[in-house]
C-alpha cells in the first residue's frame, strides 16, 4: 500500500492538518500536475527512458507537500516513502518545478508565501500577544530603531 493510499484512509481534518490542503483541493492540484507531466514528457522524449519510478505521481506530490507543511529533512521523507534520500530530493525537485509550471507560479518562493495561501496552508503562523499579563512580556522600555 502506498503512502497517499494511507493518508487518503485519514479523516478529512487530519489529513488536511498533515498535508496543508483537504482531500478535494489535493486532486484537483493532481491531475494539473499529472496534465503537466505528461504534457513535460510529450515535450522532451528522451525523458521516457530507463527505468520507470516507482514513486506514483500522487505520492510524489504528496512529498513535496509534506516537506513544504513540515519541513522533514530527505532523510525522514525517504524512510516515510521507502527510498533514498538522495531520490527523495531529486523527486521533491522534480515535482515542485513541474507544479510551479501547472499553478503558473513564477519561481519557487512562490510555493511557500501567501499568494498560495488559499491553496496550501504551508506559511509561518503569526502569534498572537497575551491578553492577560502582558506585563511579564513587556519592560516597558522603547527599542531605538534607527
Amino acid at each position: 500500500m502506498s503512502v497517499f493510499e494511507k493518508y487518503k484512509l485519514k479523516r478529512p481534518a487530519e489529513f488536511t492538518r498533515l498535508v496543508g490542503v483537504n482531500y478535494g483541493t489535493f486532486q484537483i492540484i493532481l491531475d494539473k500536475l499529472e496534465n503537466e507531466i505528461i504534457r513535460y514528457k510529450q515535450q522532451k522524449p528522451m525523458r521516457q527512458r530507463g527505468l520507470k519510478s516507482s514513486l506514483t505521481i500522487a505520492d510524489g506530490l504528496l512529498l513535496t507537500l509534506i516537506y513544504l507543511r513540515q519541513y522533514h529533512t530527505f532523510l525522514q521523507l525517504g524512510e516515510m516513502f521507502s527510498m533514498s534520500e538522495s531520490y527523495a530530493q531529486k523527486r521533491y525537485t522534480f515535482i515542485s518545478q513541474r507544479l510551479m509550471k501547472a499553478l503558473d507560479l513564477p519561481n519557487d518562493k512562490s510555493l511557500t508565501t501567501e499568494s498560495l495561501k488559499i491553496v496550501a496552508d504551508v506559511t509561518e503562523q503569526e502569534l498572537e500577544r497575551p491578553l492577560k499579563k502582558q506585563k511579564s512580556y513587556y519592560s516597558g522600555k522603547k527599542s531605538d530603531t534607527r
